[in-house]
C-alpha cells in the first residue's frame, strides 16, 4: 500500500507540472506579441521553446528530490512533542538511525532551479538584445540599411519576375506577384510599382508588358537611379519546388545577398516565399552598403543604356557651364542611338546658345523634330517648340507646343523658360518673365540659365532694383558658374560702369582654358569694351586672338564675325573707310563664303559692313543671295537682320525715307535697342531731327542687358556727341554740356587718335559754359 507521503509526492508534482506548463504557455505567447511589436527575430520564439523545453525535466526532478527530503523531514505525528520524538528517533536500531543520518539536503533545490531558469532567459534575452543593438546601429552582418546610413527611409527596389522553370507559366507569375506583396509590407524599403517601370520600358522602346528578367530589371534601375534589385527562381525537383531570392546590385549586377528555401509542393509555395522575403529583408541592409548611390539618370526615349548614360552626363556637365564637353558627351550619345530625339535637340540648344556651328544646330533639331512621333508626350512637345524656337521661328506653333505641355505638366522648368523665349522675343517682357522666374522657383538649385533669363527680361522691364535682387541670389547660388559671372558683367555694363563690367569679364577669361567657348566669348565682350571706350588698338588685339582660335577650331564663321567687327571698327570709329576694305577683303580670301555652308554664312552683317565702306551694289548682292541660299524655314527668330542689312544699303544709297522704313522694321525685333543708332542716323540725313532727338534719348534711357554688345560698342560715343552738338546748335547750353561731358567721360582714356574728338568737345563744354 502506498504510503500517505507517496500520495502527497504525487499531488504536488502535478500541480507543479500544471503551474510550469501554464507559466510556459503564457511566456510563449507574450514572446509572440514581443516579436510582432518590437520586430524581434524569427528565431528568438524556437530558443524559448528549447528553454522552456530544457527546463521541465529540471522542474520534475527537482520537485520529486525536494519531496523525498520533506518526506526525511517531516514534522512529528500529532499530540508528540518535539522532546519525545527525538527520544523515539535514539531508540530506533542503529541501521535505521543511519539512514536517519543520510543528508537531506540536495543541490537541487527550488531556488538554484528558479535561478537558473532566470539566468538563462536572462543570456537569451543579451543575445537578442546584443542583436536587436546590432541591426540598429548598423554594426556587422545584422546590421539594418537605414540604420547604417546607406539607404534613406522608404528606399526604392524593382523586383524583377522570377525566373519560371517549371513549365507553369502561372507559377512564376504568382511566385513573382506573392514577393512583391511581401516586400510592400516593408518598413525601410518601397516597391518601384509595376506602372513606373512600364513607363520606364517605353523609353526604352520595349513592349511595357514584356517579362522583366533580372537583366532588364538593372537597366531599368539604372535609369531611374534605383540601387539594386530583387529577383528569384522556381524550379521544379520531384514533387518538389526548389526557390530562390538575391538582392543584385544594380550597378555591375554583383550578387549581394541570396537565399533558398524548399516547397514540398504547390501549396507550400507561399509559405517558402515568406520565409524567403523575411531572410532577404533582415538582410538586406548590410547587403547594400558596398552599393555606391547614383542619381537617376533622365527619363527620355531611348533603347540605349550607354546613349542615355551620355546625354545624362551631358546634362550635368552642362548645367555647370561646360558646354564643350556637354557637346562631345552628346555627340556621342547620338552616334550610339541616332533616333535618340532628345539628345539632337540639347545637341541643337547648346550649339544655338554658343552661337556656333548653325548648319548643324538646324542638322540636330531636325532630327528631334523628325522623330517626334515615336516620343513621349512630353517629349514631342519639347521637341516640337524647340524646333520652331530655333529653325523656323514659328512664335504661333512653338507657343503652342509649349503651352500644350504645361496644360499637362505645369511645373516643367524646360518648357517654362523656352515659352518664356518666345515671348521675349514677341517683347512680351512681362510674360516672360513670370515663366523665367517660375523656372528659377522650380527649379533654384538645378537652373542657372533661368536665372540669367530673369535677370535680362527684369533689366528689360526697367525693373533695375529687382533684376539686382535676381543677380544676387544668382550669385549665392552659383558663384563659380561662367554664366552667372557673364549676367554679373552685363548687369555692370547696362548701368554704364564699364570699370567693373570689365574686372568682371577679366575674372571670367582667367578662369578659363584659352580657346574654350567661355573664353572666347569673354574676350568679344572684353573687345567691346574696349571699343565702346576708344581703347581701339586694345580692341584689335583682342580681336585677333578671337580669330586665330577660330582658324585653330576650324571655325570660319567665328573668324569672319571678328573680321566684320574689326571692318566696322576702322570705318565707323576710325573713319579710316580705306583700310576697312582691306580689312574686309582679307578675311573674305582666306575664308571665301563658298567654304561655309549657306545657313553659316554672315550675309546680313557684311552687307552691312560693304555698305559703310561705300560698295553698296555689293551689299545688295549679298541680301540677294541671302534670300537665295538660305530657307527662309531655317532662319529661327532673327527677323531683324535682314532689315537692319537693307536699311544700312538705303540709307548708303541716299534713299532716306525707305531706310527709316527698313530700320523701323528691325526695331521690331526682340532687341529693343539694336536698331535706334541706325535709325536716328537715317533720320539725321532725312534732316529730321526732333527725330533724331527723339530716337537717340530713346535709345540712351532704354534698359537693356547686353547692350555693350548690342551697339553701344561702335555707337554709343558717337550718339553723346551728335546730341550735344545737336543742343549746341539750338541753343540748349544745359542740355549740349550734359551729352559733350558723357563722351568726355566715356572717352577720356581713348587710343591717341580719337583724342582730337574727345579735345574739341572739352572745347564746347568749356565754351558753353561760360555763356551761360
Amino acid at each position: 500500500m502506498p504510503s500517505r507521503w507517496d500520495a502527497v509526492r504525487r499531488a504536488q508534482l502535478t500541480r507543479i507540472l500544471f503551474v510550469y506548463l501554464g507559466a510556459s504557455y503564457a511566456i510563449l505567447e507574450i514572446v509572440d506579441i514581443f516579436i510582432g511589436q518590437l520586430g524581434l527575430p524569427e528565431w528568438f520564439f524556437p530558443g524559448v521553446v528549447v528553454l522552456l523545453l530544457v527546463g521541465l525535466p529540471i522542474v520534475i526532478a527537482t520537485a520529486l528530490v525536494q519531496g523525498r527530503s520533506r518526506q526525511q523531514q517531516g514534522p512529528a505525528e500529532p499530540g508528540v512533542s518535539e522532546a519525545a520524538a527525538t527520544h523515539a528517533a535514539q531508540e530506533r536500531p542503529a541501521d535505521q538511525q543511519r539512514i536517519d543520518r543520510v543528508p537531506t539536503t540536495h543541490w537541487l533545490t527550488w531556488r538554484r532551479a528558479i535561478l537558473g531558469f532566470v539566468g538563462a532567459f536572462a543570456l537569451w534575452g543579451v543575445v537578442v538584445a546584443g542583436y536587436m543593438a546590432m541591426r540598429a546601429l548598423g554594426i556587422g552582418p545584422v546590421g539594418s540599411l537605414v540604420a547604417a546610413g546607406v539607404l534613406d527611409a522608404r528606399e526604392r527596389l524593382i523586383i524583377a519576375d522570377f525566373q519560371n522553370n517549371t513549365g507553369d507559366p502561372l507559377l512564376g507569375r504568382a511566385a513573382t506577384e506573392a514577393f512583391r506583396i511581401d516586400f510592400s509590407q516593408s518598413e525601410i524599403i518601397t516597391v518601384v510599382d509595376p506602372a513606373s517601370v512600364a513607363q520606364t520600358l517605353s523609353r526604352m522602346e520595349r513592349d511595357p508588358q514584356e517579362t522583366l528578367d533580372l537583366r532588364l530589371a538593372r537597366e531599368v534601375a539604372i535609369r531611374d537611379g534605383v540601387k539594386a534589385v530583387v529577383g528569384g527562381d522556381i524550379t521544379p525537383v520531384g514533387s518538389s519546388f526548389y526557390m530562390t531570392a538575391r538582392l543584385v546590385s544594380a550597378a555591375d549586377g554583383e550578387e549581394l545577398a541570396a537565399y533558398d528555401e524548399t516547397a514540398g509542393d504547390s501549396t507550400a509555395i507561399i509559405d517558402a516565399i515568406d520565409k524567403l522575403s523575411n531572410k532577404l529583408r533582415a538582410r538586406i541592409g548590410e547587403s547594400l552598403k558596398t552599393i555606391r548611390a547614383s542619381e537617376p539618370l533622365d527619363q527620355v526615349t531611348t533603347p540605349s543604356l550607354e546613349a542615355l548614360r551620355k546625354y545624362s552626363h551631358a546634362l550635368d556637365v552642362i548645367e555647370e557651364g561646360d558646354n564643350e564637353r556637354g557637346l562631345v558627351l552628346l555627340e556621342e550619345a547620338v552616334s550610339a542611338d541616332t533616333a535618340f530625339a532628345m539628345a539632337w535637340r540639347k545637341l541643337g540648344i547648346v550649339l544655338s546658345n554658343m552661337g556656333r556651328r548653325r548648319a548643324r544646330q538646324i542638322e540636330a533639331l531636325t532630327k528631334a523634330y523628325d522623330h517626334r512621333d515615336h516620343l513621349t508626350e512630353r517629349e514631342r512637345y519639347l521637341a516640337i517648340g524647340t524646333y520652331h524656337l530655333s529653325v523656323t521661328g514659328d512664335r504661333q506653333a512653338g507657343i503652342a507646343a509649349y503651352e500644350s505641355l504645361l496644360d499637362q505638366y505645369p511645373n516643367d522648368t524646360w518648357a517654362l523658360n523656352n515659352l518664356g523665349v518666345f515671348y521675349r522675343a514677341a517683347r512680351d517682357f512681362r510674360r516672360a518673365e513670370e515663366l523665367f522666374r517660375r523656372a528659377v522657383e522650380l527649379d533654384s538649385a538645378g537652373g542657372a540659365i533661368y536665372f540669367g533669363n530673369t535677370v535680362e527680361t527684369q533689366v528689360a522691364l526697367g525693373e533695375m532694383a529687382a533684376a539686382e535682387e535676381t543677380l544676387e541670389g544668382y550669385g549665392r547660388l552659383f558663384p563659380d558658374h561662367p554664366n552667372f559671372q557673364a549676367v554679373a558683367a552685363a548687369m555692370a555694363g547696362s548701368r554704364f560702369d564699364y570699370a567693373n563690367a570689365e574686372k568682371l569679364l577679366q575674372a571670367l577669361r582667367d578662369g578659363q582654358r584659352a580657346g574654350s567657348a567661355w573664353y572666347v566669348s569673354s574676350s568679344f565682350q572684353l573687345a567691346q569694351l574696349a571699343q565702346v571706350r576708344g581703347r581701339l588698338a586694345e580692341a584689335e588685339e583682342l580681336f585677333g586672338g578671337i580669330m586665330t582660335t577660330a582658324e585653330e577650331q576650324g571655325e570660319p564663321a567665328l573668324y569672319l564675325n571678328g573680321a566684320i567687327l574689326q571692318v566696322l571698327d576702322y570705318v565707323i570709329l576710325r573713319g579710316d573707310v580705306e583700310r576697312g576694305r582691306q580689312k574686309l577683303e582679307a578675311a573674305l580670301q582666306r575664308h571665301p563664303l563658298s567654304s561655309l555652308e549657306p545657313q553659316e554664312r554672315p550675309y546680313a552683317p557684311l552687307a552691312i559692313a560693304y555698305a559703310l565702306i561705300g560698295e553698296t551694289d555689293r551689299a545688295e548682292e549679298l541680301l540677294v543671295e541671302l534670300q537665295e541660299a538660305v530657307d527662309p524655314q531655317t532662319r529661327g527668330l532673327d527677323g531683324g537682320g535682314d532689315e537692319m542689312a537693307r536699311g544700312a544699303v538705303a540709307l548708303a544709297e541716299g534713299r532716306h525715307q525707305e531706310a527709316i522704313e527698313h530700320l523701323r522694321a528691325a526695331n521690331g525685333d526682340a532687341c529693343t535697342i539694336c536698331a535706334l543708332p541706325l535709325l536716328g542716323q537715317a533720320y539725321d540725313a532725312a534732316g529730321q531731327i526732333d527725330s533724331v532727338i527723339a530716337v537717340y534719348e530713346r535709345y540712351l534711357n532704354t534698359p537693356w542687358l547686353y547692350r555693350v554688345g548690342a551697339s553701344d560698342w561702335y555707337a554709343l560715343a558717337g550718339v553723346y556727341e551728335r546730341l550735344g552738338g545737336i543742343y549746341e546748335l539750338r541753343g540748349n547750353p544745359q542740355q549740349a554740356i550734359h551729352y559733350y561731358r558723357r563722351f568726355v567721360e566715356l572717352w577720356q582714356d581713348a587710343d591717341p587718335q580719337l583724342q582730337p574728338r574727345v579735345e574739341r568737345a572739352r572745347g564746347a563744354i568749356e565754351r558753353l559754359a561760360a555763356e551761360i
